[in-house]
């Protein structure tokens, strides 16, 4: 009796937390999409406006934790580079995939019914968004492979790269002014606010999570569980710290927090901000999921978490094309209340969970198969053989 119910308690997965906070980060990104765009689109209204702030919120943990777990995914030291280099090529594409579908084809149509410039949207093809940094970040870290730099090494420089943005940031904002020139610059240098996620600011979050990899994929159940101790009191120590240092010297947290880099701060706060409140949501969710981990919440955390691309890119496709139909049908600006966002929102979110549980793997097959990289071998039928051998 007590070996049954010790493997009903036995958890799904043995870094469930990750997964657990993947699947959170992606799911939550719909609430922060709808609002992004109904606010670049001035379709908000002013009653959605004041909420939006509560809503951008959400920013401050879902990429980095979602870094974070990228990185932590890819670490354990038995990657080839080859291996990860193609994997980046293959992200790269997918990102390119993704841009034409919410972009690029609702563009042409919006442009052949009301007549509007089709290159805005060729420039947000090239923008920095969350793939391309992906697949940027696994061929940076490919030739890291190559060269044989380890972890500790990959931290460093990591840390290199944001100093260097830092100091770069200004003088790109000052420099680029083409549109397009900083949608490709933006990939790697913070240019301006459409700058997402330039590897040299957001590099040190996926270099984290291969760290994390590295200690905690080697450890057993007690030793990690005395290592997730320690990284909760630390992360909750240095967050609170952090955020009493901004508010001395009156600095803006909110913006510290959602922002990787503009005029008003640079990089370093809001790192610092993001990594301890990513690392204690961490280890948060290690404690829950020592609880959870064999539950049927947790079987379906599990699903989401195995197909956050298709999710990922089903939601943005759904948000883009619902707000160039608003503009074909010039639905008057702020017309765009609170209602009807969080209307949206659960659709969409409820429509993406579906059809990423019951179709998640047709999905992912189709996209890796269009994203194949890789050389497929020629196969030599048995005549062949047979000849070659006799020849030789």
């Amino acid at each position: 009796m007590d070996s049954k119910n010790a493997e009903q308690k036995k958890p799904l997965t043995r870094f469930g937390e990750f997964d657990l906070l993947k699947a959170l980060a992606i799911m939550g990104l719909p609430a922060v999409h709808v609002m992004e765009e109904a606010l670049e689109g001035n379709f908000s209204s002013p009653g959605l406006v004041k909420f939006s702030y509560m809503v951008i919120g959400l920013c401050t943990f879902g990429p980095s934790v979602f870094m974070i777990c990228m990185g932590f995914g890819i670490s354990g030291g038995r990657t080839k580079h080859d291996a990860v280099l193609r994997n980046g090529i293959q992200f790269l594409l997918i990102g390119a995939i993704l841009n034409i579908l919410r972009w690029f084809l609702p563009g042409i149509i919006q442009s052949a019914l009301i007549d509007k410039n089709l290159l805005n949207d060729l420039d947000f093809c090239l923008m920095s968004d969350i793939y391309y940094f992906v697949g940027i970040y696994y061929i940076f870290y490919a030739f890291m492979l190559k060269i044989g730099v380890k972890t500790p090494g990959l931290i460093m420089i990591s840390i290199l790269m944001l100093t260097a943005n830092m100091l770069l940031t200004p003088v790109m904002h000052d420099l680029i002014k083409d549109p397009t020139l900083s949608a490709l610059v933006g990939n790697y240098i913070y240019v301006d606010e459409t700058s997402c996620f330039p590897l040299l600011s957001w590099a040190i979050f996926p270099s984290v999570g291969i760290l994390l990899g590295d200690i905690l994929k080697k450890s057993d159940e007690e030793k990690r569980a005395n290592i997730m101790k320690r990284t909760m009191d630390f992360s909750a120590v240095l967050f609170i710290s952090f955020v009493s240092f901004l508010w001395v010297y009156k600095i803006d947290i909110m913006k510290a927090l959602v922002s990787p880099a503009n005029e008003y701060i640079t990089d370093l706060p809001n790192v610092i901000l993001l990594i301890s409140l990513a690392l204690f949501l961490i280890s948060l969710a290690y404690y829950l999921c020592k609880h959870i981990g064999s539950s049927s919440f947790m079987e379906f955390i599990l699903r989401i978490s195995a197909f956050i691309i298709p999710f990922y890119m089903l939601q943005w496709i759904i948000i883009a094309w619902l707000f160039y139909g608003l503009e074909i049908a010039h639905v008057k600006p702020g017309s765009f209340n609170l209602i009807m966002y969080l209307v949206s929102v659960i659709i969409i979110t409820f429509i993406c969970i579906i059809v990423t549980i019951n179709h998640g793997m047709k999905m992912m097959k189709t996209l890796l198969k269009i994203t194949n990289v890789k050389k497929k071998k020629k196969k030599k039928n048995k005549n062949n053989k047979k000849i070659e051998g006799k020849e030789v």
